[in-house]
């Protein structure tokens, strides 16, 4: 059976007895927490109420969405989106369906994967002011607002591929098709696109960073947003990494979460 929790910014949904509802007065305001962070950051007021479902694992969730695979956390960013319409259940029964609908959240909730935090949340609210082509851009975005990867933060992991040479070249990243980019290792292009996008908002301002991101992260827009081209802000990020601190404990720490 399917319980919902109201908030000011959300609906969440989840399963009788399950770990959410357990959880769920924490989780709320939690979500509630980041909405607002997100909105701040990029200069956003948005009023409607944003639906959060909870699967209780990977298989139920790859199940609704990808045919099986197994999937933590997946977000519907626009009236347009192909799942949008789509019958879905939350238990794998019938009697736990219901209808997916536009600018919404389906994530993994259980003892093991907690698919909570801003990562999502800020690919709904940023589609509302624009969506670029880019899943480079796109999921930077979402990887600077959570911070870090397994815990370690995103310019670490950058700066540990530079020196392992797994770095991938930023202008490859951005050019990337959709299929192309979700098609390399997430464990190297997620915290990277974390790691570029907080350079490039602290180097040069959120308000000129987003008019960069609505205008698609195109070359001609770097050049009139940064006064610099791609490639030369592509090498003064490269060289940031290799000037931040970076000791041998923390190295052992990335190594230790990739099994190594």
């Amino acid at each position: 059976m399917i319980r919902t929790y109201e908030t000011d910014h959300y609906v969440f949904h989840y399963l009788k007895d399950s770990l959410a509802e357990r959880d769920i007065p924490q989780i709320a305001e939690g979500q509630e927490r980041c909405f607002d962070r997100i909105c701040e950051l990029i200069n956003i007021a948005y009023s409607k109420k944003i639906g959060y479902w909870f699967y209780n694992s990977p298989q139920l969730l790859g199940n609704a969405f990808f045919d099986g695979a197994l999937c933590n956390g997946v977000s519907i960013t626009n009236a347009q989106d192909d799942d949008i319409g789509k019958v879905v259940s939350l238990s794998g029964e019938k009697e736990d369906s219901f209808v997916v609908e536009p600018y919404s959240i389906h994530a993994v909730y259980e003892e093991r994967i907690k698919c909570i935090g801003p990562h999502e949340d800020t690919h709904v609210l940023a589609a509302q002011l624009f969506e670029p082509s880019s899943a480079f851009l796109c999921e930077g975005l979402a990887m600077m607002m959570d911070g870090s990867w397994w815990g370690i933060k995103n310019k670490l992991w950058a700066r540990y591929y530079k020196e392992t040479g797994e770095f991938v070249q930023i202008p490859k990243l951005i050019n990337s098709s959709e299929e192309e980019f979700y098609g390399l290792e997430d464990r190297i292009t997620y915290p990277v696109a974390g790691a570029w996008t907080e350079y490039m908002f602290q180097t040069f301002g959120k308000v000129n960073y987003m008019r960069f991101y609505c205008g698609n992260g195109t070359s001609q827009m770097a050049i009139a947003v940064f006064g610099k081209s791609m490639p030369q802000i592509c090498r003064e990020f490269e060289e940031w990494l290799s000037e931040l601190p970076f000791s041998e404990e923390q190295r052992r720490k990335i190594e230790k979460r990739m099994g190594k």
